[in-house]
């Protein structure tokens, strides 16, 4: 794979206790379709860990580097539904049209797929954090003025947790995963976020 060209979509779906998908709850998926909210930037941190130097006999012994840092990535979402960011976010909610910020504020486990593609070929990439929780540390407001408006994204940081995924006879912990090609995009969606259910209405 070359590098990636354009961010698609995001999917994410909240998560049972044991990080397994809770498939009670929708698949929410932003793409662009205006009312709908749609991404704008992914910047994904953390992959590699800090190398320790081991010293023996006065020399460079051997380097300690297995697993990964601290795992987060940066989403810029533009016009996300108040229903997603509830969601998202674990916020207080007070009926329709009200919600809060306070101290049962708890966002739940997420997982999040983010959708490219391949800059040389066009070929669908994805990548998944397969378990963490989002947050948004504010929000800002601006008079209007004799511009054009052009609205900006919000920023919101989704920190990763190591999860436990099986595809085939493989099973190991991970944080994040990336497919190429159609067919492997699609099972790692699969895999990551469960199969799509109906909700009942009401």
């Amino acid at each position: 794979m070359s590098e990636t060209y354009g961010f698609s979509k995001v999917s994410s779906r909240v998560l049972k206790s044991d990080l397994t998908p809770d498939t009670t709850k929708e698949i929410r998926v932003m793409e662009g379709v205006p009312t709908e909210g749609g991404p704008t930037s992914f910047e994904l941190t953390g992959l590699s860990k800090e190398a320790v130097k081991v010293f023996a006999g006065n020399r460079e012994y051997y380097i300690s580097a297995k697993g990964t840092g601290s795992v987060a990535a940066n989403f810029g979402l533009l016009d996300v539904p108040a229903e997603i960011e509830r969601e998202l976010l674990g916020l207080i909610t007070f009926g329709e049209g009200i919600d809060a910020f306070g101290e049962n504020t708890e966002p739940p486990y997420i997982a999040v797929v983010a959708e490219s593609e391949d800059l040389s070929t066009g070929d669908p990439v994805a990548f998944a954090m397969v378990g963490g929780k989002f947050n948004r540390d504010g929000f800002s407001l601006a008079t209007k003025n004799d511009e054009d408006f052009t609205p900006e994204a919000g920023e919101y940081v989704f920190n990763a947790v190591s999860r436990s995924i099986t595809i085939g006879e493989k099973t190991e912990m991970v944080k994040v995963m990336r497919a190429y090609g159609t067919a492997n995009v699609d099972s790692l969606k699969t895999v990551v976020l469960g199969t799509t259910t109906t909700i009942p209405a009401g």
